[in-house]
């Protein structure tokens, strides 16, 4: 018989981020998770300290959150040998090619794969291998970044539609599966629309949608220069904040974030340490 243990999460004072205490990966309920569930939609984000845990542990664990979903990088550089669940996160090389995805540089605030029509509920990153610093993780809310906005503001952007193409990433390289378009307009190319403040599905919360990249972002009905005006300043209110949590990995340390509220960064580190991180993603819903 399981041994009930009492959970506890400790609030970081940046608000984003709450740190989990007293989750036994090795022996946990359907109570535990319940409970977890509950912290992560209220928290945004959750962490893991120094677990220890296993490939096939954290796909065990992940799948009690959702179906899982295959990351875009996956299908690329990104795969894991033995786990398809997984995505690695890494500068490694194997026979002169990368052995995982991203690489040592900066990835700059984002919400995962928000060009998808069904962007991913949640990530659970886990740390493999670490540089002994660089590579930090950081954490906003775009809850706090709607809430925070000034009433003026809110009601401009009341009812707007966000357009994002997925023809390119952010690096301006073409997408799997996407050919070069033929039109200079990118609001003519193949994308997706999202409301800018979207409504969370499960705690009902309103939260500013902003994506990964002004560039390729259009609010629909607007002129570009209005759009591309109004962009900057949610992007500027959004990023500005002073609610950020930093996370600085050790390993074994896990962070659990919720897509739909939140938005994420990393730091770049010196390419001659490796830095090893395995991913798992979980289903969403389309934004409303």
């Amino acid at each position: 018989m399981l041994t009930k243990q009492r959970l506890k999460a400790v609030q970081h004072a940046s608000n984003v981020c709450a740190d989990i205490e007293g989750f036994d990966f090795n022996s946990y309920d359907g109570r535990d998770i319940e409970e977890l569930r509950n912290y992560w939609l209220q928290y945004g984000v959750i962490r893991f300290r120094q677990t220890g845990i296993t490939d096939q542990q954290q796909v065990e664990f992940s799948r009690h959150f959702g179906e899982f979903v295959i990351h875009p990088k996956q299908l690329q550089e990104g795969g894991h040998p033995t786990h398809p669940e997984i995505l690695v996160i890494s500068n490694a090389m194997k026979d002169g090619k990368p052995s995982g995805a991203m690489g040592n540089s900066e990835a700059t605030w984002h919400t995962d794969t928000w060009f998808y029509e069904k962007p991913p509920a949640g990530a659970i990153l886990r740390a493999v291998q670490v540089p002994p610093s660089g590579g930090d993780t950081y954490f906003l809310s775009t809850y706090i970044a709607y809430e925070t906005l000034p009433q003026a503001l809110k009601a401009t952007i009341d009812g707007r539609q966000i357009f994002f193409q997925n023809v390119y990433d952010k690096t301006g390289k073409l997408r799997l599966g996407k050919s070069a378009p033929k039109s200079q307009d990118f609001r003519e190319w193949s994308g997706i629309v999202h409301p800018l403040v979207r409504t969370h599905g499960e705690t009902g919360r309103k939260a500013l949608y902003l994506g990964g990249t002004i560039d390729g972002a259009w609010i629909v009905g607007m002129t570009r220069d209005e759009s591309d005006a109004l962009l900057a300043e949610l992007w500027e209110h959004t990023t500005g904040t002073k609610h950020v949590f930093v996370q600085q990995w050790d390993e074994g340390d896990i962070m659990m974030w919720d897509n739909r509220c939140t938005m994420h960064r990393r730091d770049s580190f010196d390419p001659a340490f490796v830095r090893i991180m395995h991913r798992t993603t979980t289903s969403g819903e389309r934004p409303v």
